[in-house]
């Protein structure tokens, strides 16, 4: 008797899963634009190669809710080169300005780009029913990143215990994906888009750390079996989630920040079939110099200086601090130094830590003045977070509001 062999699974819909892109992103006031371009030229390059069906770009296609029109012009200029490709499909995160995207929308549209601004219902463009390749049925909820303030009231905002606020944004959500997932069935690919902190990721450490803790986690069970694939973005790690189906993240195609030093940077090529498992490909990313921390003696640090290569550097210098330190930091190890911190205590020296101040962030700033004071208070820094961001976003509305009526008059 002669066993047939088994057929390999053909798969029906091949996707390429992207996020959090942060354009715009500077390392301590030293532009990224052209790592930025490349990262994007090869993740373009990755779609063509791999002909895929569709793209996902899930969330934090910018650094700042008001970028400049160089980022935005890199933005949406890779959105139409992805788009000849595949139709595309993108959410705002938490870096995203709603408001902005709303506005360009229905331009990108024409050039095969969904951008979803806000969190909606099913039938108001949360969940979308496309026939892709041999005409495969595919339904999408997309859930773009949701603040709590918008979505539990202000009431509880002031009375509640902060794990009993955690507790009503985790189920309301939980709800929301619901909702959005109930038209799932086992004849389509299943696919959800979303931006948001699932419980039992890992953070990359270069994320906006108001936005990672405990009230803005989302159980991973929300995201329910049918669902073939949970393309998320927020975290800049890639790894998957434990969960009913296949959850992942991406991570960033680029190291934003020192706290992602080491990571590999990778998108996801995901193969779907309707009731079948999703099989996901990591194709590492190339482009873009690497994050390197180098600490020890300026005499330590010269025996290492032929091995940075274009990485960017934060240097440790183990030695007392001194007038013109930094100065010689550079000379030795070149122009891509953007950051020097003495590490050695000396009596009568003000601080301990020397660092440049220019081209870094309040929350950086900040940061460094609690680690000075020998203060740890993960409250302190959220309520700060929360502070600064939401008087840069009444800024960048009155900034608009401005422009919106210059063009009226």
């Amino acid at each position: 008797m002669v066993m047939s062999q088994a057929r390999p699974t053909v798969f029906d819909v091949k996707l390429l899963h992207t996020s959090d892109w942060h354009v715009g992103k500077a390392i301590r006031g030293r532009s990224r634009a052209e790592e930025h371009r490349a990262v994007l030229s090869e993740i373009v390059a990755i779609a063509q190669t791999e002909a895929v069906d569709l793209i996902v770009m899930a969330g934090d296609l910018f650094e700042t809710a008001a970028p400049n029109p160089a980022s935005e012009a890199l933005v949406y200029e890779a959105l139409l080169q992805l788009a000849r490709v595949a139709p595309v499909l993108a959410v705002a995160g938490n870096h995203d300005n709603p408001r902005r995207f709303k506005a360009i929308a229905p331009l990108l549209e024409l050039g095969r780009v969904t951008l979803l601004p806000d969190a909606v219902g099913p039938t108001a463009g949360g969940n979308l029913h496309l026939a892709v390749a041999g005409g495969t049925p595919v339904k999408v909820a997309m859930l773009p990143f949701v603040s709590q303030r918008a979505i539990v009231r202000a009431d509880q905002l002031m009375d509640d215990a902060a794990y009993e606020q955690s507790q009503v944004y985790a189920d309301r959500l939980h709800r929301v994906v619901g909702a959005l997932t109930a038209t799932f069935t086992a004849e389509s690919v299943n696919l959800v888009i979303a931006h948001a902190f699932v419980q039992g990721g890992t953070v990359g450490g270069g994320e906006r750390s108001v936005h990672l803790q405990e009230e803005y986690a989302v159980p991973a069970l929300s995201f329910p079996a049918t669902a073939n694939y949970v393309a998320l973005g927020h975290l800049h790690r890639p790894q998957a989630v434990p969960g009913a189906t296949s959850i992942h993240y991406c991570g960033s195609p680029l190291q934003l920040d020192f706290g992602e030093g080491e990571q590999g940077k990778q998108v996801n090529v995901v193969e779907l079939q309707p009731g079948l498992p999703a099989k996901v490909s990591a194709v590492p990313l190339t482009s873009g110099r690497s994050l390197r921390t180098l600490q020890g003696t300026l005499d330590q640090l010269a025996a290492v200086a032929d091995t940075v290569g274009d990485a960017w550097l934060r240097v440790r210098v183990n030695e007392a601090g001194r007038h013109g330190l930094a100065d010689d930091v550079r000379a030795l190890l070149g122009e891509h130094v953007v950051d020097v911190m003495v590490e050695h205590d000396q009596p009568g020296t003000l601080s301990s830590r020397v660092r440049r101040r220019d081209g870094r962030s309040p929350q950086e700033l900040f940061n460094d003045y609690l680690t000075e004071q020998d203060i740890v208070d993960p409250d302190l820094v959220g309520a700060f977070s929360r502070l600064y961001e939401e008087t840069q976003s009444e800024q960048s509305q009155s900034e608009q509001s401005q422009s919106e009526q210059t063009e009226s008059v």
